[in-house]
């Protein structure tokens, strides 16, 4: 179990440090022997010896200049294409990192350097060694695009360069193929919603899911999203500051690192129990003395003028880049991955990259997809062998976009994607997948679903006869879950659903499977007392043990129901329907397993809590009781909407 949590908190607290591994492991009796290590597919160094000519500094636009770490291919003839990686994280990690290591994102830099390119790193703006001030995600398109015009002045460069990345890193490049510049030539973004606005529909902006804000962000900001770094008196020549540059640390220290966590009960509580509980949410980084960030701006409402300034993909935003979309079923944004790939697919300027879009999706979290092995685990939920050649995939990525390398990338599947249930990979060459069903799931019960788990069902039939379920949310007792979010990984929630706030409807049985992929819907009726809250709408597999494994969870704050540019609060009493973005997964349901569907209005630290007041919610200290009703049947048809695949 400490190894479960270790891994988890790295997940959770800092989403986009790319910290997460396979270190998870399902919780299981102790074997009698140890079993085998899990098995990855291995990925040798190339023939070239790699140097490093470290803090080159890039100047910008304004006179700010960025520091960029090059890798470079000893004794490669000819000119050379760049991979660039553009990093709120320390670039001095990467270049600090055992070289001769299993490949990892810490040392890629070294393997794919070997292989015959320049692999970049660089300090975003106002980070570390960079020069500037540092806003999240802002200033990203003219950045990109200056330290593209300044590979193109170099002498070994060959004109065409690609981006890799995770997290905000992968934003970064949706950010940079909005420069539409001839040498960005492909890009490779991984897990890279924080670079997602409302492009398709969604609602995503750096966590801003459902229009509530994502507490583990105030983590985030604590550990990884600080602007103070300190830097030399004056301006430096790179002569100069190589020779200082010893001498210092530009971080901020931090009393407790994350792995230590794991260890202490004591730390684990204050950070990931006691801070999310914190009234209001917007005091979290003065209860945690954290350095100076941009947290409050991160609570700020999801249209608010201040989001403006971080570029975010749009529906009528411009871009151009091949792109190899990278992401896992359990990540923060699988969902924006797909609409990420229909924009481009669709809107990129030069045909090339429009036919150049392709997607590869495992089942587990977030910045992990390279930890698939022999024995994949997803939080608790045993994957199978799903091991994939993903780092020879990126090789092969830039052979062919970078190098013109014919090794019949282009006539990969454009979709290839891991199965759970059937623990398969599986592809596709459009989305959705040809002959997608839509179908409706109708929930229905005796009145009980929040006292009985055998009131609440899920039935493919519309139900004639209306009915409803009630259940209180108290803000003072919401539901707590540090580690197991569905974002994590997939994990056995059923002990959760005994709780009286929780709304619980499950299928009979299937005597055939069921294969979901796809995107998904919910549309439930909804009536309260208060002129606001929250609706949490999850979907679960359910084992013939018991066991509910979370599959995915659409969220919404109810002001938001006509849209997120306007806040409507609701009449007491009135039934409104309350369509729920559902995102998308892909599961295969045994026969004999059940559908589950729970609904509550809570989910700490993934949405922070919704007071109930139509206040400003992280603002607010004092909430009260709100009694919901879930209504079903009849002219209030309660359902969600899988996307079921023929077999």
């Amino acid at each position: 179990m400490r190894t479960l949590i270790r891994s988890l908190l790295l997940c959770a607290a800092v989403l986009a440090v790319s910290a997460c591994s396979q270190d998870q492991e399902a919780e299981a009796p102790a074997a009698e022997s140890p079993a085998p290590e899990p098995e990855t597919v291995p990925f040798e160094k190339g023939p070239y010896e790699v140097r490093v000519e470290r803090s080159h500094f890039v100047p910008m636009r304004d006179g700010v200049r960025l520091s960029t770490d090059l890798y470079f291919p000893v004794g490669f003839e000819g000119k050379l294409p760049v991979i660039l990686e553009r990093t709120p994280y320390d670039k001095g990690s990467k270049r600090n990192a055992d070289p001769d290591a299993p490949i990892s994102a810490a040392n890629q830099a070294y393997y794919y350097a070997s292989h015959g390119y320049v692999f970049a790193v660089q300090d975003r703006r106002g980070k570390f060694e960079s020069e500037g001030d540092y806003v999240v995600l802002n200033g990203d398109v003219e950045d990109a695009a200056d330290t593209l015009d300044w590979f193109g002045e170099q002498p070994w460069f060959s004109g065409r360069s690609s981006m890799i990345g995770c997290s905000i890193p992968g934003a970064n490049q949706i950010k940079a193929a909005q420069t539409l510049h001839p040498a960005l030539t492909s890009i490779v973004p991984q897990s890279a919603a924080t670079g997602h606005g409302t492009a398709g529909g969604t609602m995503a902006k750096l966590w801003k899911r459902g229009g509530a804000t994502n507490l583990t962000m105030a983590l985030w900001a604590h550990f990884s999203g600080t602007n103070l770094f300190y830097r030399p008196s004056r301006r430096l020549s790179r002569e100069e500051f190589l020779r200082v540059a010893g001498f210092y640390d530009p971080a901020p220290s931090f009393e407790v690192d994350l792995l230590s966590m794991a260890e202490s009960p004591e730390l684990f509580n204050k950070y990931f129990v006691d801070a999310m509980l914190v009234l209001p949410s917007i005091d979290i980084a003065k209860h945690l003395n954290s350095p100076p960030s941009d947290w409050e701006d991160l609570t700020r409402e999801p249209m608010d003028p201040w989001w403006d300034g971080g570029d975010y993909l749009e529906d009528d935003t411009r871009v151009d880049a091949a792109a190899l979309h990278v992401n896992s079923w359990h990540d923060y944004g699988v969902n924006e991955t797909f609409l990420q790939f229909r924009h481009f697919s669709d809107k990129a300027e030069s045909q090339y990259a429009r036919d150049n879009q392709f997607v590869i999706v495992s089942p587990l979290a977030h910045c992990n997809i390279e930890s698939v092995s022999s024995r994949t685990v997803s939080g608790q939920r045993d994957m199978g062998d799903a091991r994939k050649d993903i780092w020879g995939t990126y090789l092969r990525w830039w052979d062919y976009t970078l190098k013109g390398v014919d090794n019949g990338f282009d006539r990969e599947p454009r979709i290839q994607y891991y199965l759970p249930g059937r623990n398969e990979w599986k592809s596709s060459d459009v989305w959705p997948i040809e002959g997608t069903a839509p179908t409706r799931f109708f929930l229905t019960s005796s009145g009980e679903a929040g006292s009985s788990m055998a009131s609440g069902r899920v039935v493919l039939s519309e139900p004639d006869e209306a009915g409803s379920d009630t259940y209180v949310y108290d803000p003072a007792d919401p539901i707590l879950e540090p580690v197991r979010a569905v974002h994590s990984g997939s994990f056995d929630l059923s002990d959760l659903q005994e709780r009286p706030d929780v709304l619980v409807y499950t299928s009979e049985p299937l005597a055939e499977g069921i294969e979901i992929t796809g995107k998904m819907r919910a549309t439930i009726y909804v009536s309260t007392d208060v002129p606001d809250t929250d609706l949490s709408v999850k979907l679960y597999d359910v084992y013939p043990d018991g066991r509910a494994f979370a599959l995915q969870e659409g969220y919404l704050r109810l002001r938001y129901r006509e849209g997120y540019d306007r806040m409507v609060l609701m009449e007491p009493g009135v039934v409104y329907p309350i369509e729920i973005d559902m995102l998308v997964y892909a599961n295969y349901f045994q026969p004999g397993h059940r559908i589950r569907v729970d609904i509550t209005s809570s989910n700490l630290p993934t949405y922070d809590r919704n007071m109930n007041t139509g206040g400003d919610t992280v603002r607010e200290s004092e909430g009260r009781r709100a009694t919901i009703t879930v209504h079903h049947g009849g002219e209030s048809p309660s359902h969600i909407e899988l996307p079921v695949i023929p077999t």
